[in-house]
């Protein structure tokens, strides 16, 4: 009994040897690196729930705890300012993945149709935020399971197996989320938000996004663009502002009071920990407050 336990100890050992250590800067990519990998990866987030990618800087105790990992997994889109450091740090150690390059990005122009009132602010910028979108998700387990199997192509079978898995899953949740907003009247498919995090997911669900800041938490709405914004928002009929989690809400209250637009709950834009939870809680939140 004692022989057949030390022999399941050492198997349990060798299993997790076994695994790949993938590290991500933000956890919505290690829950797609958990998605595509399986039991094969270990996961390492290095930013966390509550992070900012816009501004993360990963510390070195961080970077320690990563250490081993044979891919990284980045956002991509000029997104995280840490990047090319990086980049530097790691050459010849480690892949680095920009996981959003090679997907379809949306640039900010004064004729566009999503946007309402950003553009003449931000004409000319690139959205950063592709995982917004849930056909982006579906591209990005595509590019996320390539990448595991060049490196572990031991395993590339399984990895191809649940990424095929997972696509089929976002493609349920886009289906879902599609008959939730068929809920909402078109003339009140109007999305009011803090900053500029939700252009893919307005492109793809039909909605116009009315943004009250730029395209990062660390821009402030200027007295002009606030007035701008209330004007907007009046002439649409806006039903309801939703702030982001763990923003600042002072402007969006602001407006509020000015419009009668009421304050919703939060809807995650840069962070969560899982992306079919994210969109299941944005949509859920968007129809109640809209419909």
């Amino acid at each position: 009994m004692k022989l057949f336990t030390l022999f399941a100890l050492l198997a349990s050992t060798l299993v997790c040897q076994a695994k790949m250590k993938v590290a991500t800067l933000n956890p919505l990519l290690a829950d797609l690196a958990r998605q595509v990998g399986g039991a094969h990866v270990e996961v390492i987030d290095l930013m966390g729930v509550n992070g900012d990618p816009h501004t993360f800087q990963p510390s070195p105790s961080r970077l320690a705890k990563a250490k081993g990992a044979k891919i990284y997994l980045a956002s991509g889109k000029d997104l995280e300012p840490s990047l090319n450091k990086l980049k530097s740090i790691l050459a010849g150690k480690a892949t680095v993945v920009e996981v959003g390059r090679n997907i379809p990005s949306i640039t900010i122009s004064g004729d566009s149709s999503v946007y309402v009132c950003c553009p003449r602010h931000s004409v000319g910028a690139l959205d950063p935020h592709w995982w917004q979108s849930v056909e982006n998700w579906r591209r990005a387990a595509s590019i996320v399971e390539k990448e595991f199997s060049k490196v572990d192509p031991a395993n590339a079978a399984s990895y191809k197996a649940h990424s095929n898995n997972y696509r089929k899953e976002l493609s349920g949740l886009k289906s879902w989320g599609k008959k939730q907003i068929a809920s909402i009247p078109r003339s009140q498919r109007n999305l009011a938000t803090a900053h500029a995090a939700f252009g893919y997911f307005c492109k793809e669900f039909g909605f116009k996004s009315i943004p009250i800041q730029g395209l990062n938490k660390e821009q402030s709405a200027s007295p002009q663009y606030v007035q701008e914004a209330i004007a907007i928002i009046r002439d649409n009929k806006v039903k309801a502002i939703f702030p982001e989690n763990g923003a600042n809400t002072k402007s969006l209250q602001t407006i509020s009071k000015a419009t009668g637009a009421k304050i919703a709950d939060h809807l995650y834009a840069d962070s969560a920990n899982s992306i079919i939870g994210m969109f299941q809680h944005n949509i859920t939140t968007i129809v109640n407050n809209l419909k």
